[in-house]
């Protein structure tokens, strides 16, 4: 590809996926600012890549995998922060309306459920419920089975129904 072919592609992939990665950053680091450097170092590297002529099979796991271990280096860095950080940061929780106060309130626990799940559970779950991935999607990402990652998902549900003392 020449520049502009790069650069286009590129444009197309940031539209495509830099939401996505920011709230996989934000859910991971707790902090905005934190996130949105994150999420920009993400692209930097992935604009990189592509002037560097790699090729590139699969652009959103490649982003994920670069998101993931940015996270991974910044909290080598420093020590882990809380999910109250993202009330500090802006991030907004309260509501007038009663019936979002209360789904905040049952949201809140169940954050703070996860938040005690072991790292490799946690992801999992974020990555399957609120990015969307697949088992498999997710598996190519951890380097484990689908079968070890819907397992994993499958126990950490349970850990979490349980705490919230949720039956089906």
């Amino acid at each position: 590809m020449d520049n502009e072919e790069n650069k286009d592609h590129f444009l197309e992939v940031y539209d495509r996926y830099s939401d996505d990665i920011f709230r996989f950053c934000v859910l991971k680091v707790s902090s905005r600012a934190v996130a949105e450097d994150l999420t920009q170092e993400v692209f930097m590297r992935f604009w990189q890549q592509l002037r560097a002529g790699t090729e590139i099979g699969n652009e959103r796991a490649l982003l994920y995998a670069m998101a993931r271990n940015l996270v991974i280096d910044w909290y080598r860095k420093r020590k882990e922060q809380s999910l109250d950080m993202l009330q500090e940061e802006g991030f907004e929780f309260a509501n007038d309306d009663h019936t979002s106060i209360k789904r905040n309130a049952e949201m809140r626990e169940v954050l703070d459920v996860i938040k005690d799940l072991d790292e490799p559970s946690r992801e999992a779950l974020t990555l399957r419920f609120v990015e969307g991935f697949s088992p498999m999607e997710i598996a190519a990402l951890s380097g484990e089975t689908a079968n070890a990652v819907s397992v994993r998902i499958n126990r950490a549900l349970k850990k979490v129904q349980e705490h919230l003392h949720v039956h089906d």
